[in-house]
């Protein structure tokens, strides 16, 4: 595989020849990435890897950094700048993947308050998506069947149309499973009156988001972080269920 390496001669990249991710042996090789994708598959399945858009399954940013972090590769910023557009917000970012000062891949990428989805976002977060959809086609490039071994479609979560044929795709909107937990918690006996009228209008939210729907499931359940190296779900909060349940009764 072809690589270029940034060297100190005006910072132009020379191509190199002698990086390998994987064994020489195709035999070999291919057992590697079956190996590196099945722990791929064990330990990022979540929504906080994978996003599923009118029934496929694409790879988020997170998949994609969790797998190339496996190889030793880690992304780059060359640039994030906004455009000069009149009546807009506009950045374009370009990302390169590194091993060290090898340059494995790179991808440019860009994001407008012209797309619906950010109509009225902050200019900060335009910015920062833009190095997010950079950050993930840098890594589609040279990785892209790692993600078809994987059964995802190789093409980046951020990228995917926000309008797609009348089915909208929004990756914050909250998941089936957070809105059924939210809808279950009506008929908990520990909810007091002004957190019932609070549930049925997130429940009732076409528009929520995971942000809003895990803020509140954390105020019920308490809070929970992803253990990095098992992937296991540990918890380091209390809920307010778990504290009136020693107190007797909702306030």
């Amino acid at each position: 595989m072809k690589t270029q390496i940034v060297n100190g001669n005006g910072g132009m990249p020379v191509v190199e020849d002698n990086l390998q991710l994987f064994s020489r042996s195709p035999r070999k090789a291919l057992s590697e990435m079956q190996e590196l994708v099945k722990v791929m598959s064990d330990k990022c399945q979540g929504e906080e890897f994978i996003a599923i858009i009118n029934n496929r399954k694409y790879p988020k940013v997170e998949w994609w950094t969790t797998v190339a972090t496996t190889l030793g590769l880690f992304p780059f910023v060359v640039y994030s700048k906004r455009l000069n557009r009149e009546d807009e917000i506009a950045y374009e970012a370009r990302v390169e993947v590194r091993q060290g000062e090898r340059v494995l891949g790179a991808g440019e990428a860009m994001c407008s308050n012209k797309e619906s989805r950010w109509a009225n976002a902050d200019e900060y977060a335009i910015r920062s998506m833009s190095i997010t959809r950079a950050t993930g086609k840098s890594y589609r490039i040279p990785l892209s069947f790692l993600a078809v071994m994987a059964g995802l479609n190789p093409t980046n979560a951020e990228e995917v149309p926000f309008d797609n044929g009348g089915d909208k795709m929004n990756i914050d909107r909250a998941t089936d499973k957070q809105i059924d937990t939210l809808s279950s918690l009506l008929e908990h006996p520990l909810v007091n009156e002004t957190e019932m009228k609070r549930l049925l209008e997130l429940v009732n939210n076409d528009d929520l988001t995971r942000k809003e729907a895990s803020s509140a499931l954390e105020y019920f359940f308490g809070r929970s972080t992803r253990d990095p190296v098992t992937g296991k779900w540990i918890k380091d909060g209390d809920g307010i269920l778990l504290q009136r349940k020693f107190d007797g009764l909702p306030d």
